[in-house]
């Protein structure tokens, strides 16, 4: 068999869609994440805010008495948010992608309200279960993934519990403080 130019591909592209998927990475503008994945690497995301919040009190950060560590952690907290929104709209618009949309939908989570039903469809919402698009299905998500994905929800619900007791417990206890300096005061 003589090799033309010109002769027909002889491999078979008839399985080539539907069934690729690839290894999303977590600091990437590019690809599609489920479900799970969004709330893990959301997860991810929101961990590094915490250890920024405490550089920043060690930084003193004080906006009612400026100082020179009030600015540099006033600065740190404006990139830390900077970087925040931007991963949230990155994560968004791979997870629209999934959904087989256009990641310009991400910035409907700009607008008070309706970023609440956006913020829904993106957790709740199936994505395409073939290739789209916007590329191949992700792998299937990993232990660590699905621990991570599942712990945000438990946070959540853990975090709203013990606010739900802390807080009027301080109430009570602002109250009481109050009384007692006034009858001390009184006294």
């Amino acid at each position: 068999m003589t090799n033309n130019p010109y002769q027909a591909p002889t491999s078979d592209v008839s399985q080539q869609g539907g069934n690729q998927t690839y290894q999303p990475k977590i600091l990437t503008a590019n690809g599609r994440i489920g479900r799970l994945r969004y709330l893990a690497y959301s997860l991810v995301g929101y961990a590094f805010l915490i250890p920024g919040m405490a550089i920043m009190a060690l930084a003193g950060f004080n906006p009612e008495e400026p100082s020179v560590f009030s600015g540099i952690g006033g600065i740190l907290l404006l990139l830390g948010y900077l970087a925040l929104i931007v991963y949230v709209f990155i994560l968004a618009k791979r997870r629209f992608n999934d959904l087989d949309k256009t990641g310009w939908m991400s910035l409907l989570l700009i607008i008070p309200l309706v970023n609440l039903v956006i913020g829904l469809w993106l957790i709740f919402g199936s994505g395409t279960s073939t290739a789209n698009q916007f590329g191949p299905m992700p792998v299937e998500n990993p232990l660590s993934v699905k621990i991570f994905g599942l712990l945000l929800p438990i946070l959540v619900f853990v975090i709203g519990i013990l606010a739900a007791i802390s807080i009027p417990a301080y109430q009570d206890y602002v109250e009481r403080a109050n009384s007692a300096q006034e009858s001390f005061i009184q006294e």
